[in-house]
C-alpha cells in the first residue's frame, strides 16, 4: 500500500528523532545536538550526531545518515512502509490501510500469527504456574528460592506440567493447528502420528524481543536430571545470535546507567534483577555474538561480563573479550568470591556491596593478562614466551596507541622483558573516527557556501548575481540550486535526502556534517561570509589556471596575431583579479 506523503510528513514531524534514536543507543547532549557511539560501525569515540531541529542524524565516522524513519529501517532491518507504520503507532498517527482482498483476509501475516501462537503458549505456562494444581511443584521450587509476587509476573515465569500433550491440546482448543506450532519448535511430531510437547515438568522462562513480545522459551528441570536446561530451537521469530534474555526488562536501566551486565544463565539474571540490579541481560545458551553486541550498543556504552569462574566460564569470558576488543566496546570483568554465583552472593550481600564489585572490576584485557601469568610458569623462558605469544595478538586489536603502549609496558614489567623485544610500536592502529570539530576545520569554502544558503536563504539573490555558482563542484551546484528553488517557493528543504546520499557520494560527506552541526555558522554576517568564501573559491580557481602555458604560447606566436592580444588581455586580467582578491 502507498502511504500518503502527508501522513509520512506527519509521522516524521511527531516522532522526535532524539527520542526515537534513544530507544536504540545512548545519546548525550553536546551543544544544540546530541552525540553517541555509532551503531553502524565499531568505534570508541562518539562520532554519531543527531540534530533535533532538523530531524536528521549523521555519523562523521562511517558517513551514514538520514532521518528517524531511515534510522529505524536500518536498525530493525525493515522496509520504508514498515518503519513509517512502526513510528506511526508510537506517536499515535493513524494510517488507514486499503480494504484487504478476499485472499488477504484468508492469509494472516505469518510473523504476527507466529508471535500470537507463542503469546498463547506463554499464557498457558504462566497460568499453570500461578494457580493450576499441576503447577504446585513449580511454585514450591520458586518459593524455596525466594521468588514470589511481582517477579513472577514481570518475568512471565511459567511451568510445563508432566503431560505429554498439555500445550498441544491447549493450542488446538484455540484453533491453532499442530503443524503451525511445530514450525516454532514448541512441539514435536511422533513417529507413529500425533504430537508431544517439547517442555515437560520444567520451570519456564519466557524469552522476549526488545519490544517485550514473547518469541521463545527456556525450560529448567526442578531436580538433578539432565539436560538441566533446554531452549526453544531457532524459528522465523527467534534467532539466538540476535536475542538476549531480559533485554526488554533492562532497556531503560541500560540507557540510564549507560552500561549493561552480561550473565550466562536465567537464574543468574533473575538473582540480579530481583536484587535491584536491572541493567542485566543473559545469553540464551550461546556465546556472545556480533548480533548481541549490535543490540547492546543501542543502549549501553560499556559492558560488564559476569560469567562462572570455572574453566568453561573463563573461556566464555575470553571469547567475549576478543569480540568486544575487535568491536571497540569497553568491557570489564566482575569477579565474585570463590564458590559464589550471583544468586548465592546476593543472598548474603546487598546491592550496594555488589556495586563495589563492579567498581573494583578489571578491564577485560587486564583480567586476561593476570590469568595468563597465573597459568604459566613465568620463571622460565618457555613460560614467558607463551604469555607473550598469547597476549600480543590481542594488543593489535587496540585502536588507541597510548593504551597499547601502556599494556606493552605492563607486560614488560610483569615478565622482566625489555619492551623493545616485545615489539613496542609495532602494528598500526585504526584512525579514530573524526568528529564534528575536525570536519569544521577541514570544510572547504564550497561546502560552507552551500550550508550558508541553507541557514540564511536571504543571501540567495547575491549568490546568483555573484557568479560563484560556477566555481562549485557539479554535485554541490545541484544542491545549491535546490536550496534556492525551495527558498523562492517557500518550500521546506529535504535535509535527510542529502544526508542519505552522503553515505554514497564522497563529495557530500563534509556538507552532511555541516548540516548536522553548523554552530560555527550561527550569529555571523552571512553576506560578508558569502563574499569571503566566494573570494576563496575564486582564488582556488585562479591557482588552477595554467598561467605558464599561456606565457609559453605567447612566446611562440606572432605579436601581430589576434591570439597574442587575447592572451595578453587574459594574463592582465588574471593579475588584476589576483590583486583585487588579495586586498
Amino acid at each position: 500500500m502507498m502511504i500518503p506523503e502527508e501522513k509520512i510528513a506527519e509521522v516524521r514531524d511527531r516522532a522526535g528523532i532524539v527520542e526515537v534514536i534513544s530507544d536504540y543507543i545512548s545519546l548525550k547532549k553536546s551543544g544544540a545536538n546530541f552525540q553517541g557511539i555509532c551503531p553502524f560501525h565499531g568505534e570508541k569515540t562518539p562520532s554519531f550526531n543527531v540534530n533535533p531541529s532538523r530531524g536528521i542524524f549523521h555519523c562523521f565516522g562511517c558517513g551514514v545518515g538520514g532521518n528517524a524513519v531511515t534510522f529505524v529501517m536500518k536498525m530493525e532491518g525493515i522496509s520504508f512502509p514498515e518503519a513509517v507504520k512502526l513510528l506511526a503507532k508510537r506517536v499515535g498517527v493513524e494510517i488507514d490501510d486499503r480494504p484487504p482482498s478476499p485472499s488477504e483476509l484468508k492469509r494472516k501475516d505469518e510473523k504476527e500469527q507466529q508471535l500470537g501462537i507463542i503469546a498463547h503458549a506463554a499464557g498457558y505456562y504462566s497460568k499453570l504456574l500461578k494457580d493450576d494444581p499441576a503447577g504446585v511443584a513449580g511454585r514450591k521450587y520458586l518459593a524455596g528460592r525466594g521468588v514470589t509476587g511481582e517477579i513472577l509476573t514481570s518475568y512471565r515465569l511459567g511451568y510445563a506440567s508432566d503431560r505429554w500433550d498439555g500445550l498441544v491440546t491447549f493450542l488446538k482448543q484455540k484453533g491453532i493447528s499442530p503443524e503451525q506450532v511445530e514450525k516454532l519448535g514448541l512441539i514435536k511430531s511422533k513417529s507413529g502420528g500425533g504430537y508431544f510437547d517439547l517442555f515437560r515438568n520444567r520451570l519456564i522462562f519466557t524469552i522476549a524481543n526488545v519490544h517485550g513480545q514473547p518469541i521463545g522459551f527456556g525450560g529448567r528441570v526442578l531436580d538433578d536430571s539432565l539436560p538441566k536446561y533446554i531452549n526453544s530451537p531457532e524459528s522465523p521469530v527467534y534467532l539466538k545470535s540476535d536475542v538476549l534474555f531480559g533485554v526488554d526488562l533492562a532497556r531503560q536501566a541500560m540507557r540510564e546507567q549507560k552500561s549493561a551486565i552480561i550473565v550466562e544463565g536465567y537464574f543468574d539474571h533473575l538473582a540480579l534483577y530481583r536484587g535491584g540490579i536491572t541493567n542485566v541481560v543473559a545469553t540464551c545458551g550461546t556465546a556472545l555474538t556480533k548480533g548481541h553486541l549490535q543490540v547492546l550498543k543501542r543502549y549501553a556504552d560499556k559492558l560488564y561480563l559476569l560469567f562462572d569462574g570455572d574453566s568453561a566460564g573463563k573461556k566464555a569470558t575470553f571469547r567475549a573479550m576478543e569480540l568486544l576488543l575487535a568491536e571497540q566496546m569497553p568491557c570489564n570483568v566482575i569477579e565474585l568470591p570463590s564458590g559464589d554465583d550471583p544468586d548465592s552472593y546476593l543472598a548474603k550481600h546487598s546491592a550496594e556491596e555488589f556495586g563495589e564489585l563492579i567498581h573494583r572490576s578489571l578491564p577485560a584485557l587486564d583480567y586476561y593478562l593476570r590469568d595468563l601469568v597465573s597459568q604459566e610458569d613465568t620463571g622460565t623462558v618457555a613460560g614467558k614466551k607463551a604469555v607473550v605469544d598469547r597476549f600480543r595478538p590481542l594488543l593489535q586489536k587496540l585502536v588507541d596507541p597510548v593504551e597499547r603502549d601502556l599494556y606493552l609496558r605492563e607486560l614488560s614489567r610483569l615478565l622482566a622483558i625489555d619492551i623493545r623485544a616485545l615489539g613496542a610500536g609495532r602494528g598500526s592502529a585504526e584512525p579514530v573516527s573524526a568528529g564534528s570539530k575536525s570536519v569544521r576545520t577541514t570544510a572547504g569554502s564550497a561546502e560552507s557556501i552551500v550550508a550558508l544558503l541553507l541557514i540564511y536563504p536571504e543571501i540567495a539573490p547575491e549568490f546568483r548575481s555573484s557568479g560563484v555558482e560556477s566555481f562549485l563542484p557539479p554535485v554541490l551546484r545541484e544542491i545549491a540550486s535546490k536550496f534556492i528553488e525551495a527558498a523562492e517557493n517557500n518550500e521546506s528543504i529535504e535535509y535527510d535526502s542529502i544526508i542519505a546520499r552522503a553515505a554514497e557520494v564522497d563529495e557530500l560527506r563534509t556538507l552532511a556534517a555541516l548540516l548536522v552541526d553548523d554552530a560555527h555558522l550561527a550569529d555571523i554576517d552571512p553576506h560578508r561570509a558569502l563574499r569571503d568564501y566566494s573570494k576563496d573559491l575564486e582564488r582556488e580557481k585562479l591557482k588552477t589556471t595554467d598561467v605558464k602555458s599561456l606565457q609559453r604560447e605567447l612566446q611562440q606566436i606572432d605579436s601581430d596575431s589576434p591570439r597574442y592580444l587575447e592572451i595578453l588581455e587574459m594574463l592582465d586580467s588574471l593579475r588584476n583579479r589576483k590583486s583585487q582578491l588579495s586586498l
